[in-house]
């Protein structure tokens, strides 16, 4: 995943040095500057999520910096850092736009968490990666799409694989536009459509086969010459269609019913199912051959839980879809967004974008924590959390069950685990020895 960037604007060497390398070894890609100026110049030129800065500078001052920033950059969010006896400073800033303050002295780890949070909101900001209406941050999805349009290029049939709501109709739709194809994308729903009408919707029929067959139509494969067809939970195909479709697969032709001809057709195969094809195979449900002839090239989408990146991008871009449709401004609460973000998601992407539909509707400028109720997986970390507790001492906490669900969810494979988090192993490794995990 790409590092989160951060300026440090701070006239004090020592004090500049020493939180660029604390913040380095928390994974965060830093950039520094020793005034305001030439904080402007740094960000115009490295564009970074969250610029951390003190008030007291030489020249423009850190909440002057602040407002400029603010107008040209409203995206960018801002960490002030100022003393403690200067808490007026800190209730300007805050009116200014700051994401928040910290006074001097500070923890840095409480300065740690203020950026990682800062730079989650200024995620939901920027215009995501999109291929067609993909959005994603995640180096899972971005190495599912290389191989999607490795795949695309091929003349073999592609299944796909993952769980209800990841999207797997966008990823078919990708490899039809990879492939070059001229002709249609036709997409059918193998689990939508009758039993008795599955063989002519697929295959077309000739005028007089069957009652009501009043003239010829082309089937669904016939639509597709020239393009692709995406077959959506090919497992639920009838048994004794599977034959027929495996001569589609085979010999590139097809044949109506009560047609006595065959017709060649030039079809991209895409095929996706959330069940398990070889369990249906042992089961007697899907023929063998026809198996291992999808079976071929094949992607799994990774559910929304491995991949935390895209909940912030896909988040922030159901809020502007949804916000547009509305013609309202709605954002998330830093602590709204951590209860996303530590939800499983069990319906994925359709779940998350009909969620955040709903609270765009419902809300009138903030999504907060109290919106998010009905959501178990909120219910169990509110119970598990002692709010008794100062903030430090709770964000800790937080983290540390964080580190403990990454490395339970990648069978503890450190590298995945970080991975998960949005950290190199080596700030994991530094993590894992702080708490005593």
């Amino acid at each position: 995943m790409e590092k989160r960037k951060v300026l440090i604007i701070e006239d004090d060497d020592i004090q500049r040095e020493l939180l660029k390398e604390i913040l380095k070894e928390s994974g965060f890609e830093v950039f520094t500057s020793s005034t305001a100026e030439k904080g402007l110049q740094t960000v115009a030129k490295n564009s970074p999520a969250v610029v951390v800065t003190d008030v007291r500078l030489p020249g423009m001052d850190g909440l002057t910096f602040l407002k400029k920033l603010k107008q040209e950059h409203s995206e960018i969010e801002v960490i002030v850092i100022t003393a403690f006896s200067n808490v007026e400073d800190a209730v300007s800033a805050i009116k200014a736009g700051a994401f928040h303050y910290v006074t001097k002295p500070f923890d840095p780890q409480v300065l740690i968490n203020l950026i990682d949070k800062a730079c989650q909101l200024a995620s939901l900001r920027k215009i995501p990666k999109k291929d067609g209406e993909i959005i994603y941050a995640s180096k899972l999805m971005e190495e599912l799409l290389e191989k999607a349009s490795l795949f695309a290029k091929t003349e073999a049939p592609v299944l796909i694989l993952g769980e209800s709501g990841v999207g797997k109709e966008l990823i078919a739709r990708f490899i039809h536009k990879e492939s070059g194809r001229k002709g249609k994308f036709v997409s059918v729903n193998c689990a939508a459509i009758p039993s008795e009408l599955f063989e002519s919707e697929l295959f077309g029929y000739e005028k007089g086969a069957f009652t009501g067959a009043l003239r010829s139509k082309p089937g669904l494969f016939e639509e597709a010459d020239g393009g692709t067809i995406f077959l959506d939970e090919v497992g639920e195909l009838p048994l004794n269609l599977q034959a027929k479709f495996l001569r589609v697969l085979q010999e590139n032709e097809v044949r109506r019913v009560g047609g006595t001809q065959t017709k060649k057709v030039d079809v991209k195969v895409v095929a996706a199912t959330n069940r398990d094809l070889g369990e249906l195979v042992k089961k007697g449900d899907f023929r063998e051959d026809l198996y291992y002839r999808l079976n071929v090239l094949t992607l799994r989408i990774p559910p929304l839980r491995e991949r935390p990146e895209d909940i912030l991008e896909l988040t922030g871009f159901f809020l502007r879809k949804f916000s547009k449709k509305y013609n309202k401004k709605v954002e998330i609460t830093p602590e709204a967004l951590q209860i996303l973000l530590s939800y499983s998601f069990p319906g994925n992407v359709r779940e998350l974008e009909n969620l955040i539909h709903r609270l765009v509707i419902t809300s009138m400028d903030k999504i907060r924590p109290e919106d998010l109720t009905d959501l178990k997986e909120k219910e169990n970390h509110c119970n598990e959390i002692d709010f008794s507790k100062p903030l430090p001492e709770k964000l800790a906490e937080f983290e540390k069950k964080m580190i403990e669900e990454a490395l339970k969810r990648s069978d503890y494979v450190q590298v995945k685990a970080a991975k998960l988090l949005g950290i190199d192993e080596k700030s994991l490794r530094y993590k894992r020895k702080k708490y005593g995990i």
